[in-house]
């Protein structure tokens, strides 16, 4: 694969990106949005955007063509992804440990609950060059800490007096891809500029990527997240997503799902690797003359 060339580039850098409310036509030029698949999304460009971005509860963005029409819109937004804390596992642990010590300690008894004891510390050492001792230790520190995590839990929730907080095992902060739409009416002049690559993943790489990597110089950030509303059979939206723009399904990370986003997939990037994936795909834009195309 080849680089962009620089008519390619010539051709992006005449694209603009601006805030909503920063520009007062810009409430007579949403009006000719239009998106026969994300017409919800467009709902809210027109009707709720404009309050949103100037109380700075969302900031969104419009990206315009030469001929000052809206190609996409897209909304960012801080949030924070975590690691699941299970409060009843907590307990259920502390619970087993407290009660593996206790069989544990039955080694220097006699009978039953010597053999017993020895039993389980023979399956724990099994393939580990450990000695009983240090089996023993490691499992008296597995006792306690998860003794200390349970009472330190139910201390946080006297202390805190509000019911709706949710514990977590670690927090991350994110960025949420609220909103990200193209429009229909100007595919076609897209089209025309040659550019075999669709607009709205150029426009992420070209525009979204850089507000991205210029916030986290300010704040700490991690990830870019989002909640991908794919209503295909084949999952196309989903692939999208992960091919074109390197976003993948996590199973270790949580996050907080509002209602609006209820029967949509998470999805999220380490933000580092966003700033490796620009470049790599602008140094692969085109294909090698020698490239077989299916």
């Amino acid at each position: 694969m080849g680089q962009i060339t620089e008519e390619q580039r010539a051709i992006i850098k005449c694209f603009t990106c601006e805030r909503l409310s920063c520009n007062p036509e810009n409430q007579t030029l949403i009006k000719n949005f239009f998106s026969e698949k994300g017409r919800s999304l467009v709902w809210y460009l027109q009707n709720r955007a404009w309050q949103e971005d100037m109380e700075c509860k969302t900031a969104y963005y419009l990206v315009k063509n030469f001929d000052n029409e809206i190609v996409l819109f897209f909304s960012l937004k801080c949030g924070a992804l975590f690691d699941p804390l299970d409060e009843n596992g907590i307990e259920e642990n502390a619970r087993q440990f407290q009660n593996l010590l206790e069989v544990i300690q039955g080694i220097n008894g006699e009978g039953q609950k010597r053999d017993l004891a020895l039993q389980l510390l023979e399956r724990f050492r099994s393939g580990q060059n450990i000695s009983i001792e240090q089996i023993k230790r490691r499992i008296k520190m597995n006792a306690q800490n998860a003794r200390k995590l349970l009472l330190q839990l139910n201390q946080d929730k006297q202390s805190e007096g509000n019911e709706q907080i949710i514990r977590v095992g670690h927090t991350y902060p994110g960025i949420e891809l609220v909103h990200f739409c193209s429009n229909d009416l100007v595919k076609d002049k897209w089209k025309a500029y040659g550019i075999n690559h669709p607009m709205g993943e150029v426009l992420f790489w070209k525009f979204i990527t850089p507000i991205i990597e210029n916030i986290q110089q300010y704040v700490g950030c991690q990830y870019l997240f989002l909640f991908a509303a794919d209503t295909s059979e084949d999952g196309s939206l989903i692939n999208y997503y992960d091919v074109a723009l390197k976003f993948k399904k996590p199973t270790e990370i949580g996050t907080n799902k509002p209602r609006y986003d209820f029967c949509c997939e998470f999805m999220c990037e380490d933000i580092n690797e966003l700033k490796k994936n620009q470049q790599a795909y602008f140094d692969n834009f085109n294909p090698d003359h020698d490239d077989v195309i299916a």
